[in-house]
C-alpha cells in the first residue's frame, strides 16, 4: 500500500541499529528484496522496495543485542517530549533538528521499551507498507502491559482493551501485548516490528537458511525470529 501521509501518533518509520552492517544488509536484501542505499555520512542507509522507502539501517549505538526502533509521527515534538517526561518516560535524546528532514527525539517508555518521536519535515516516513517485505504492525513485548497502557493512553492517545492485551493506535491498527521471549534486550520491554508475508512459513524457513533463528510461532501462523545479529522481528500473514 502506497502512503502519502501518516496519521499523527502512528508509526511512520522503522530503523535498525546493527553492529554488523554487512551481515544485516545481506540478510534483509535476500529475505525481503530490499535495495539498500550506500551510507550517508553518519552510516545511515535507506532501504527501498520497488523504489519506495520502507526502512533504514544504521550503526548500533546501544550496547547489547540490536533492535528495530519504531518512530512515531507527532506534530509538536517538544510538547510530546515534555508530556512523555511528565508521564514517567525518559527522553534520552532531546528533540533535535535533522537538517530539513524533520526533528527527532529518542525515549524509553516507563516499562523500558525504546521508541523515537518524529516531527516530519521533508521526510514523512515509509512510502510503502502492508505488502510482503514491508512494515505491517507492532506489538509490545512486556511483563507490564497495564503500566504500558496507562502511559500510552495520555502520552499518544492510544486506547487499550480492559485486559490491556491490545493497544489501539491512532490509525486504528492494533498492537498486541505479550510477555518477552526470554530477555530480548537489556531493556525490560521492547517494541516488536512485524513485516508482511504472504507465506510466513516459507519466509521463516528462508530466514533460517540465511542465518536467523526462530523464537516462536503463534497459533495464527505469525512467526517471531532473531536476525543473524540478534535483532527480533516478526513475519505476519498478509495476502498480496
Amino acid at each position: 500500500m502506497n502512503i502519502t501521509r501518516h496519521p499523527e501518533n502512528s508509526v511512520s518509520w522503522i530503523d535498525l541499529g546493527t553492529p554488523d552492517m554487512e551481515t544485516t544488509t545481506a540478510f534483509y536484501t535476500a529475505l525481503f528484496g530490499w535495495t539498500i542505499a550506500p551510507p550517508d555520512p553518519n552510516g545511515y542507509r535507506l532501504c527501498t522496495l520497488r523504489g519506495q522507502l520502507v526502512a533504514a539501517l544504521g550503526p548500533a549505538e546501544d550496547p547489547g543485542p540490536p533492535y528495530w526502533t519504531i518512530n512515531i509521527t507527532v506534530s509538536d515534538i517538544q510538547s510530546t517530549a515534555t508530556r512523555f517526561t511528565n508521564l514517567g518516560a525518559q527522553i534520552i535524546v532531546a528533540p533535535t533538528q535533522v537538517g530539513t528532514l524533520g526533528h527527532a527525539a529518542v525515549a524509553i517508555d516507563p516499562v523500558g521499551a525504546p521508541l523515537s518521536l518524529w516531527q516530519p519535515g521533508t521526510h514523512t516516513g515509509m512510502q510503502l507498507n502492508h505488502e510482503p517485505g514491508t512494515f505491517v504492525g507492532i506489538s509490545l513485548l512486556t511483563d507490564h502491559p497495564e503500566q504500558a497502557a496507562a502511559f500510552y493512553r495520555p502520552a499518544l492517545h492510544w486506547n487499550s482493551n480492559p485486559e490491556h492485551t491490545e493497544l489501539r493506535l491512532s490509525d486504528n491498527s492494533i498492537a498486541a501485548t505479550s510477555p518477552p521471549p526470554g530477555k530480548p534486550t537489556a531493556q525490560r520491554s521492547l517494541w516488536l516490528v512485524s513485516f508482511a508475508s504472504s507465506r510466513p512459513d516459507a519466509d521463516a524457513k528462508q530466514a533460517r537458511q540465511l542465518g536467523a533463528t526462530e523464537v516462536r510461532q503463534d497459533a495464527n501462523g505469525d512467526v517471531v525470529l532473531r536476525d543473524p545479529t540478534g535483532a527480533l522481528f516478526g513475519l505476519t500473514q498478509h495476502a498480496r
